[in-house]
């Protein structure tokens, strides 16, 4: 969950350039907390990955695929465009940088939490066998997206892909249900995923980050979690702004 992600419009999602993807009604479906969900091997197998997190970004991690996939049902336009194998691997995967298991496979010393999670999903599809199979323009949207989400504003220009990889995201926002989510639907991935852990497991995960990797948080959304709850953490010296103005220490 990102709190300053910016939520694509509908309007900008379905007028996006991007090529059909007609193989879409060929893929296996199944019912998912109350929506249908793409079944293929792989993004089974991607669910797999995460069922040992911590249950909040478990639980996050799939009721932004489930949003995603009940506002892309709802829109023939968006369901002919979007990849959507894609789209469900690229979701459940997001957050492999928030895992705060002690060794984590999916944590480096030197990478913000965005890259963590987007080069890691990248070793993972490319070990896998069906994603053995995904070209380089895929794995290039499934990393975008990704490594973009923490980032806001930097989103428009990008492919259909990205944009609702993103947008899905941020549907888990803090806040009233997007419009572009049905309510049945909504109701019903909630019933299943309660998200009332959401906001207390972010706050637990950027100070996590912070004090663990603090040289990957400078100059990113996680750098105020630090500065407010870690003892001793400073961005000064670090920061963008200190590069070009060394030395500075403000007005008297």
């Amino acid at each position: 969950m990102k709190f300053l992600s910016t939520i694509a419009t509908l309007g900008l999602a379905v007028t996006a350039s991007c090529t059909p993807k007609p193989g879409n009604g060929k893929l296996p479906t199944k019912i998912f907390h109350g929506v249908e969900v793409v079944d293929t091997q792989i993004v089974r197998d991607a669910q797999a990955v995460i069922k040992d997190f911590d249950p909040f970004l478990k639980h996050h991690s799939l009721r932004t695929w489930l949003f995603g996939a009940a506002a892309i049902n709802a829109n023939a336009t968006l369901k002919s465009k979007i990849d959507l194998e894609l789209h469900a691997v690229t979701c459940i995967l997001h957050d492999l940088g928030w895992d705060m298991t002690p060794g984590s496979e999916w944590i480096s010393q030197e990478h913000r939490f965005e890259v963590d999670g987007g080069l890691g999903a990248l070793r993972w599809v490319k070990a896998h066998k069906q994603g053995k199979k995904w070209d380089e323009i895929r794995l290039e949207k499934m990393y975008d997206a990704i490594a973009l989400h923490g980032s806001p504003g930097l989103s428009p220009g990008k492919n259909l892909d990205v944009q609702f990889a993103l947008t899905s995201i941020a549907f888990d926002n803090p806040g009233a249900r997007n419009p572009l989510i049905p309510e049945k639907e909504y109701n019903s991935i909630l019933a299943g995923l309660p998200n009332e852990d959401i906001g207390a497991g972010t706050n637990q995960t950027w100070v996590w980050l912070a004090a663990t990797k603090p040289g990957a948080t400078y100059n990113t959304i996680v750098e105020p979690f630090g500065t407010a709850f870690v003892p001793g953490y400073s961005a000064i010296g670090h920061r963008v702004f200190d590069l070009i103005n060394p030395g500075f220490q403000g007005s008297s």
